[in-house]
């Protein structure tokens, strides 16, 4: 009798085991650009553009009132932007545009810039979905702009 409970019991032991089923936290693909130190000195206006679509947004300054509020996809500061949407998600490159919202001026004219994956987050373990993929891209402007 003793040898069954036993017997019993790692069985159940083993059973919740071999039974465990992954978990289901998400995460989501993104793309980092990162700034030349001393590029941005105040509110500018970002444009993104991949080969379908293109992303506007009024960074280091609010919007004006009777502006749209900008994506929360897209996410920037000085000295970087960060994309969860497409275009910044599966292509290599992307378009970047920054203008001077004071000045006018514009600071980089449709830059291209290669975003290439870094890093690979896993929040369920190396064995469930999903997988989700970081890109990390260095602008760098050319002379004049």
């Amino acid at each position: 009798m003793k040898r069954s409970v036993v017997a019993t019991l790692g069985v159940l032991l083993f059973a919740g085991c071999v039974d465990d089923a992954c978990s289901e936290i998400t995460c989501g693909d993104r793309s980092v650009v990162t700034f030349p130190p001393g590029l941005i000195e105040g509110p500018y206006d970002l444009v993104i553009t991949g080969p379908a679509t293109t992303l506007q947004a009024r960074c280091l300054q609010p919007a004006a009132p009777e502006a749209a509020e900008n994506s929360p996809e897209l996410k920037c500061d000085a000295s970087s932007f960060e994309v969860t949407v497409e275009p910044g998600l599966s292509v290599r490159e992307l378009g970047v545009t920054i203008i001077d919202v004071d000045s006018e001026v514009t600071l980089v004219a449709a830059v291209t810039v290669p975003v290439d994956a870094v890093d690979e987050e896993t929040p369920n373990g190396p064995d469930c979905p999903p997988i989700c993929f970081v890109r990390n891209g260095a602008l760098i402007v050319p002379d004049g702009g």
